[in-house]
């Protein structure tokens, strides 16, 4: 059985240099820091308390809250669960998905 060469490198991923993607990955980014914040606030937690409850660096929510980082799944989930909430609850719709402009 031939083996065939995979076209990639399996290098680093492109998505963020991509010029197509870099701006609503930006966007995105700061979007869900907003809504870290926002819970985090809500729940009257500093940005350690909040860091801590994840189980993350304490440096590292400033980060996210700043939309400066990308976020593993595990670090959502962790956001969501230290929030106590769904998950799809740390993505709100924009305004544009919710009135179609």
């Amino acid at each position: 059985m031939a083996t065939r060469k995979s076209p990639h490198t399996h290098g680093r991923s492109e998505v963020r240099t991509r010029k197509d993607l870099a701006p609503a990955i930006k966007r995105e980014l700061k979007r869900l820091g907003t809504r870290l914040r926002e819970l985090r606030t809500e729940r009257g937690l500093s940005q350690e308390e909040a860091a801590e409850i994840m189980g993350i660096h304490p440096k590292s929510m400033p980060r996210l809250e700043g939309g400066s980082t990308n976020p593993t799944v595990a670090t959502l989930v962790a956001a969501a669960v230290a929030f106590k909430v769904p998950l799809r609850d740390l993505f709100p719709e924009s305004e544009e998905e919710v009135t179609g402009k």
